[in-house]
């Protein structure tokens, strides 16, 4: 559409609204391709290496895969105020940005802008110059305020009667005040905590498996407990990486979940461009330590990664595969630990901890299907209120079967080998079944928290129920 001239009554001066990290706290672009990447991950990737060095079409091309849930974005309150103030003075309101019209046009219809409005298409990316010198031609220099974030609106800034800068640089925001024009800066810096918070350290509790072969062998070794904790921490980093990736993805299911929504990123207080940078830079750093162990642990590390990228990609959406899925990841914990320190671990062990975590992942599905009550499908996963049944039975089987196997462990030659007095690590089961039995029910209650290994680490009742059976094992020695 050719831009027209129109002259504006001062009192009248149109207000003119850049979208991606202005009236949005997040970009279309970024917001796009993640959820194109959830939705058909070949797909994506195809197309944006096709068209990395064409945005417009990029953009287009994205969303014609899959597009954000609109009326979920987060957006800049403090700057949606001056847009009611402008419309309740009577001034038109106009969106022009550089993301796909049709998105363009969803976010003026949420929130109710009659416009017009402007974006780009396949052919014309509408940022920079190119704003510029729509805007100029459009409402004329010096006949319009214009709202921004970055260096690439300069050019509209300096044809604008007032400067509305969103969370610029301290370099962008000297050289506004350089311009000579009222300004008018809305603060919106992202802090350390937010990242730190994206990074789940509570989780990195997991990864305290790396040493259980260490324990079970009685092997304190201050060499074999130094490989592994490297091998750990290059696992908590992965595992953060992972996370992010995994909330980047998640975003739609993120935002409709009560809790959930206010991650950082979901929220967000988290821009997506330095949430994706910081997962970049765990994976190399993960991979680097990993390495410094031993080649075995950084090819499991890299199988870790990779394996938790599927999980999020595909396997988190499949019932039963999914639970499957989070109780091998425990495994390989377990089993990279093992292989850090050079010590064998007995594969009735390996099958009794798949028992275990098998029953905690079920235990996670449980509760959040049962705090979601009888509303639908649980969002972003495979199942739905009628799987509570069946999670009931695969988790008290599992509890079962651990039972059992705790048990046989007890009995046989290597337990008599390592502990004098393998009846009274036998009754060790007795706890480890009343915990898990605890988990179950809690989860079946929707009484625990979303995140379980939040709630664990944070339960005193299970905390002493495990701290019993720690004492019978210590005593059986």
């Amino acid at each position: 559409m050719e831009p027209e001239a129109t002259a504006q009554p001062a009192a009248k001066v149109p207000l003119v609204l850049d979208l991606d990290g202005t009236l949005l706290r997040t970009d279309l672009l970024h917001e796009t391709f993640w959820a194109a990447l959830g939705h058909d991950t070949a797909a994506t990737l195809r197309v944006s290496i096709a068209h990395i060095g064409s945005p417009s079409r990029l953009k287009h091309e994205l969303a014609a895969i899959a597009t954000p849930c609109i009326d979920l974005l987060p957006l800049e309150e403090r700057l949606l105020e001056r847009v009611h103030t402008a419309l309740g003075e009577g001034r038109p309101v106009h969106l022009v940005s550089g993301s796909a019209q049709g998105l363009v046009d969803a976010v003026a219809a949420r929130l109710g802008l009659p416009g017009p409005h402007f974006g780009s298409d396949r052919e014309t990316n509408l940022t920079g110059d190119a704003k510029a010198g729509f805007l100029a031609q459009r409402f004329g220099t010096g006949r319009y305020d214009y709202a921004g974030n970055s260096d690439t609106d300069m050019k509209a800034w300096e044809g604008a009667r007032e400067i509305i800068a969103v969370a610029p640089s301290q370099r962008l925001r000297h050289r506004l005040e350089r311009a000579g024009k009222p300004i008018d800066i809305i603060r919106q810096d992202w802090k350390f905590r937010a990242l730190l918070q994206e990074l789940r350290p509570s989780h990195w509790a997991k990864n305290a498996l790396l040493f259980l072969p260490l324990l079970v062998a009685h092997d304190l070794d201050p060499g074999g407990l130094a490989q592994v904790a490297l091998a750990a921490l290059a696992f908590s980093l992965g595992a953060s990486a992972i996370y992010i990736l995994n909330d980047l993805l998640d975003l739609e299911s993120d935002r409709r979940h009560p809790e959930k929504r206010n991650r950082p990123i979901a929220s967000g207080l988290l821009p997506i461009q330095a949430a994706t940078g910081a997962s970049a830079v765990l994976v190399l750093l993960a991979l680097i330590i990993a390495l410094g162990v031993s080649p075995a642990v950084g090819a499991l590390t890299l199988l870790y990664m990779i394996g938790s990228l599927t999980y999020s990609l595909m396997l988190k959406k499949r019932r039963w595969l999914d639970v499957l899925a989070l109780a091998l990841f425990f495994m390989l914990r377990v089993f990279t630990g093992a292989v850090a320190a050079g010590v064998p671990i007995p594969p009735i062990l390996l099958a009794l901890g798949f028992t275990v975590f098998l029953a905690l992942a079920c235990a996670k599905r449980l509760t959040a299907l049962s705090r979601l009550g009888a509303k639908g499908p649980l969002p972003g996963r495979g199942y739905s209120p009628a799987d509570l049944l069946n999670l009931e039975r695969i988790a008290y089987g599992s509890i079962a079967m651990a039972a059992l196997l705790f048990l046989f462990y007890a009995s046989g030659p290597r337990a008599a080998e390592l502990y004098a007095n393998p009846v009274l690590l036998a009754f060790a089961v007795i706890p480890l079944v009343i915990w898990l039995l605890r988990i179950v029910r809690l989860g079946i209650e929707g009484r625990e928290d979303y995140d379980t290994v939040a709630f664990v680490l944070h339960d005193r009742a299970g905390w002493a129920i495990l701290l019993a059976g720690l004492v019978l094992i210590v005593l059986a020695i």
